[in-house]
């Protein structure tokens, strides 16, 4: 993959984060539609760590975890769902 198409594929992590958000919002944790999206975004995020596995090249969001880097978790950031939406119990 090269940088455009890297670049699209965190474009498409992004939108469908943001549709997932929005459907969460809308209907809550358990419905179709949310986990369908979840789903979506769950094949996404595996393409991109599937590039990076075959490519053996740096793996930012990784990094960052390792680092402690809060940036990952920004409104921007695909993975930003992660640290704002919690399981009902």
């Amino acid at each position: 993959m090269n940088r455009d198409e890297t670049e699209t594929l965190i474009q498409q992590m992004e939108h469908a984060r943001q549709q997932l958000h929005d459907l969460y919002a809308e209907h809550g944790f358990g419905h179709a539609c949310v986990l369908e999206q979840s789903m979506l975004l769950d094949e996404l995020i595996n393409q991109y760590n599937r590039m990076y596995q075959t490519r053996k090249q740096p793996h930012h969001v990784l990094d960052q975890i390792i680092n402690n880097d809060d940036v990952m978790f920004s409104p921007f950031s695909p993975f930003f769902l992660c640290k704002t939406v919690t399981s009902p119990t």
